[in-house]
């Protein structure tokens, strides 16, 4: 199961890494929340990765079992499937309670931290997440800057910067293009931050135009605007348990109902392992690996389909997400019963022809 779920973690977060990456190189994160946010992100990637890595931890252990013939012989020492199950259930129950720490406690944590980061990081001006050496785009779309080094107390080097007045995507447009040699941000008593340019010239109009105005300094301020965002729970998944049992909302509702059956989920793809993984040893123990998974995720596909209808409001939330628990409780009883079901239909099909 540790096997299992290191690799289906290293994948996973190394897959979103890679789009946080992106997102810092476009210069609207800051570097140095990019490994907060994944040890925040952490509980969230293990909510699904314990359970489904615990199902296929349990396939290829039982598949080994049945293929080295020794689950043969533990039935033919006593071994009942009643017994089999008592020891799988109790595997179980550890980790469950690994699941409900993730889902119940850990994930709300972390998901609040990571919104808080990303509330701090929308606050944040352009001149925040400057890159030497590299043009970037301002969240509007209106501004370009670019500067050649920024040193450890924030000092620009050769900055470039064009805004756009307005934005027509054709002919000319109304622009203001900035050079400087140095630049500096300082605050002033009132708490407003200004950009100190140093050395420069300043270009603005439209080309072709007789206004156009060309302006060399020594010095230039420019008022840098800052967004304010305040911090609150947008996100469900960032939501304590106790509010959602405080505030009965369908979206509340719906979430709750999904960390809940993630807990449940545990026993349940558990038992189902079980027949899903008995093979003749001919076959392998590879055998019935993939339509084990296949089930497994529709059964995921099924509670998070079922959470989203809810939290539109085109599900009742009553009874919630139980009776996806219901259809596959009764799958896995016809696995269970599957041989007693079929001794009828044998007697009735003749499955040899008499000479």
């Amino acid at each position: 199961m540790a096997a299992v779920a290191g690799i289906v973690l290293v994948i996973s977060m190394g897959w979103r890494f890679n789009q946080y990456l992106t997102e810092a190189a476009n210069g609207l994160w800051t570097k140095d929340v990019l490994f907060l946010i994944m040890a925040y992100r952490l509980p969230g990637f293990l909510e699904l990765i314990l359970p489904i890595s615990f199902f296929l931890a349990l396939m290829l252990a039982y598949g080994r079992l049945y293929v080295d013939s020794e689950m043969v012989v533990l039935h033919a020492c006593g071994m009942s499937t009643a017994r089999l199950i008592e020891m799988t259930l109790a595997l179980s129950v550890f980790v469950m309670i690994l699941t409900a720490m993730m889902t119940m406690w850990l994930k709300p944590a972390g998901e609040s931290r990571v919104e808080q980061i990303m509330t701090g990081q929308q606050n944040l001006t352009e001149f925040d997440t400057l890159v030497p050496g590299r043009f970037q785009t301002l969240r509007s779309g209106k501004r370009v800057t670019y500067t050649e080094s920024v040193d450890d107390s924030g000092n620009l080097k050769n900055l470039f910067m064009n805004e756009y007045k307005d934005s027509r995507f054709f002919g000319p447009k109304d622009v203001i293009t900035i050079d400087a040699q140095t630049g500096d941000a300082i605050v002033d008593p009132n708490g407003n931050r200004f950009l100190v340019l140093k050395n420069g010239t300043r270009y603005s109009g439209k080309p072709g135009d007789k206004s156009y105005r060309v302006i060399r300094y020594q010095e230039y301020g420019q008022l840098v605007e800052k967004e304010n965002h305040r911090y609150h729970y947008g996100w469900k998944s960032a939501i304590p348990t106790r509010e959602l049992l405080d505030d009965a909302t369908p979206a509340n509702v719906s979430e709750l109902n999904w960390r809940i059956s993630i807990i449940l989920m545990v026993p349940i793809i558990a038992i189902m392992a079980i027949p899903m993984s008995r093979v003749n040893p001919r076959q392998g123990r590879f055998t019935r690996l993939v339509p084990g998974m296949l089930f497994c995720f529709i059964y995921v596909i099924s509670l998070s389909a079922a959470r989203a209808g809810m939290e539109k409001g085109q599900l009742p939330t009553w009874p919630g997400l139980w009776w996806v628990h219901a259809i596959f409780i009764s799958f896995i009883w016809l696995l269970y019963n599957m041989e007693k079901l079929a001794r009828p239909l044998q007697r009735l099909i003749p499955w040899r022809t008499k000479a």
